[in-house]
């Protein structure tokens, strides 16, 4: 068996999917299998990721029947995978040279089930930024969930980041004997809930600083373009949890998921309020809005922020659009 499985989930990837393979392949550890799941794509993905495996005896491919999503995909390579331990990798992203070696060294060093390293963002640009600062990460470290939820609350300073985008290293062996699945009914936040729920089950997450992972960032990912129904799914994410608090902590994590769960409730009321807007029912609109204090103070703020924008100097009326996001 290999020691670790890097699962690829593919979806017309085509552009991408050569290179965030050949950033798995020259990783310094070499007893890995690589596995691309193509999700049914309509490009030539499937016949991309067939001449990769014809190439390399570590690749193999898993073709999907129909599209499952982002967490269908991932199932389908979590099932298929063989080794130690399993690796994320999505397609457009890719694999600092001898991050596999690093993460499994200091994995085993901490007794970790999960242990995700600090996230390289690549903008459309080129440019590079670590997501997490210095201070919040200064050295490999034991992360609760509370820290988990506090990490993936909004933050005006540090827009990106998001501690549901890392990509850990998983002991494939604490997810069989937990029978841990990605939920299938998402297509947003899958990970988010997928962390949480192997907290639930008791994962010692740890967090490196080391940025070894090329986060690639695209203003028509699924991340940017959630919908009304995407924040839906999540909020009963928080929701299943905190119906049954005992499952993933105390005082501290319930704390954080009320937290959590009001900024979902406020981004999807926004969400909500923009929908009505175009549809221009501004009476359902105003109501979207006025859900809870801390939902109108967060929708006030966003509209003043709209109208500054489009109607603010240099701005005229008449040019102003529909409030979108």
């Amino acid at each position: 068996m290999p020691l670790v499985s890097v699962v690829i989930p593919a979806f017309n990837a085509e552009a991408t999917l050569a290179g965030t393979v050949a950033s798995a392949q020259r990783q310094s550890l070499c007893d890995i299998e690589i596995l691309i799941v193509d999700d049914a794509s309509t490009d030539d993905t499937l016949a991309l990721a067939r001449r990769l495996a014809a190439a390399d005896p570590r690749v193999k491919v898993i073709a999907a029947g129909e599209n499952r999503g982002p967490a269908g995909a991932r199932n389908l390579g979590l099932a298929a995978a063989t080794g130690d331990w399993i690796a994320l990798l999505d397609a457009d992203d890719a694999f600092e040279p001898g991050r596999l070696a690093q993460l499994l060294h200091l994995a085993r060093d901490c007794g970790a089930d999960l242990l995700a390293d600090n996230l390289l963002l690549e903008d459309e640009g080129g440019r590079t930024e670590p997501m997490l600062p210095p201070g919040e990460a200064a050295g490999c470290a034991p992360m609760s969930a509370a820290d988990f939820l506090r990490g993936n609350l909004p933050d005006p300073a540090r827009p990106r980041r998001s501690y549901g985008f890392l990509k850990p290293l998983i002991a494939r062996g604490f997810l069989v004997s937990n029978g841990l699945r990605y939920d299938e009914d998402l297509r947003f936040a899958e990970d988010f809930a997928f962390y949480l729920a192997c907290f639930s089950a008791g994962a010692r997450f740890w967090l490196s600083p080391l940025p070894l992972y090329r986060y690639r960032l695209r203003a028509d990912s699924l991340t940017a373009c959630h919908s009304t129904e995407d924040l839906r799914r999540l909020r009963s994410v928080d929701h299943r949890l905190l119906s049954n608090p005992g499952q993933a902590g105390g005082r501290d994590f319930m704390k954080a998921l009320k937290r959590h769960q009001q900024s979902v409730d406020q981004r999807l009321q926004w969400r909500v309020v923009i929908d009505e807007v175009k549809r221009g029912a501004w009476l359902r609109a105003l109501r979207a809005g006025c859900e809870g204090w801390h939902v109108f103070t967060y929708v006030s703020a966003q509209l003043a922020v709209e109208v500054w924008r489009r109607l603010g100097p240099g701005r005229s009326a008449g040019r102003a659009r529909a409030v979108e996001t």
